[in-house]
């Protein structure tokens, strides 16, 4: 047996999915409860950066993966999927500006592109922006963003013409062990899929697949009501012109999502959403956020609301990446991370590296069962 089963379809699932499928010849199946990328993937605001990853080791692989990102791109050719724009980002308060200040230098002294511009020159590169004259104004060049669940989709159409099984519609009801090893999974219908490795992609949900095992993934509980796992990000329409860019300003965080319309987010509001939040709970946050939408983009005062989603996002206690195979239960290897747009690419080559027998040394500090708290060197 040498099947490897990825537990999860949203992008670290999928990129995973490409890598492993080009090089193992039929003997990759990923299995999703619903249909890929419609997870955390098809909500997320989707930004990728380095722009505030701290530290260096962390901050580093970040740059690596946008550039993976670039490669996997050229590999589709121009996906509409892939957007490297750019980040226009301005602040006002005294101690935002000086906070803002401080990470360009920081950032340019590590080689990022990143520098302050007057407000002349961020006009420039967004005419369609509203844009106060005293603000304090950084621009990330290399910035941009990619649209999760149609990258996800692109990622998984590749891996099967590789050769990969996809499973979708089904919960994975529990994992199998025999004598401390992984030996496959039971899915809800009772199928039962054999594995030489099982690699746990689910996301915030991945602890309630690992708990029987007794391995507590150090997530922050998403489900616990004022858990910050959930954000709330809004997709409005009807706006032309709009701004080319991703946007992070004081109020509000926007980025262009298809051809008139903006997806919105402002962590002010996340704060107020939970994974108990009705329809009308999100619905009255989502029209906050489209009035500070008019107030950032002239045209978007007569958008009208598409979308207001929740978003789940699986958080770990430190911050970093829960990536590695598990001492107690051969069989197993844990995937599961904040920033998974960003990480995706990267992540997935490295895993990939270490199930074909190989050891990473960039995963080897981010092993999920890792003293907590803690912070990469």
């Amino acid at each position: 047996m040498s099947r490897i089963v990825i537990v999860g379809a949203g992008i670290v699932g999928a990129a995973l999915a490409d890598q492993l499928a080009a090089r193992r010849d039929g003997d990759v199946v990923l299995i999703d409860r619903s249909q890929p990328g419609w997870g955390t993937s098809r909500t997320s605001f989707g930004w990728l950066n380095a722009n505030e990853k701290q530290p260096r080791a962390y901050f580093d692989l970040s740059v690596e993966a946008m550039r993976d990102w670039r490669r996997l791109a050229r590999e589709f050719g121009t996906p509409s999927w892939y957007q490297p724009v750019g980040n226009l980002a301005w602040v006002r308060s005294p101690q935002a500006r000086e906070e803002l200040a401080k990470r360009v230098d920081r950032l340019q002294a590590w080689g990022y592109g990143a520098e302050l511009v007057t407000a002349s020159r961020a006009r420039g590169l967004e005419p369609n922006v509203t844009i106060p004259s005293d603000a304090e104004i950084a621009f990330f060049p290399d910035e941009g963003y990619a649209s999760g669940c149609q990258a996800v989709q692109a990622l998984v159409q590749r891996a099967m013409s590789f050769g990969a099984r996809l499973i979708t519609g089904v919960d994975v009801s529990e994992l199998v062990v025999s004598r401390s090893r992984v030996t496959g999974v039971r899915l809800a219908n009772e199928e039962r899929i054999a594995a030489e490795m099982v690699v746990c992609c689910a996301g915030w949900r991945s602890p309630e697949l690992l708990a029987p095992l007794g391995i507590d993934l150090p997530l922050i509980p998403a489900s616990t009501r004022g858990s910050p796992a959930p954000c709330l990000t809004v997709t409005i329409e009807g706006v032309t012109p709009r701004p080319d860019r991703v946007i992070h300003a004081p109020e509000l965080d926007l980025r262009p999502t298809g051809k008139n319309r903006l997806l919105l987010e402002a962590n002010d509001v996340d704060v107020h959403v939970d994974i108990t939040s009705g329809d009308n709970h999100l619905d009255d946050r989502a029209q906050k956020l489209l009035t500070r939408a008019g107030m950032v983009v002239p045209a978007a005062i007569s958008a009208t609301i598409v979308e207001a989603s929740l978003c789940v996002r699986p958080l770990p206690l430190d911050g970093y990446p829960l990536v590695g195979p598990v001492s107690d239960h051969h069989g197993l290897y844990i995937a599961v991370t904040h920033s998974g747009i960003t990480l995706a690419p990267i992540l997935a080559r490295h895993i990939t590296l270490e199930l074909l027998g190989t050891e990473s040394p960039i995963l080897r500090q981010y092993r999920p069962d890792r003293a907590l708290p803690g912070i990469p060197v």
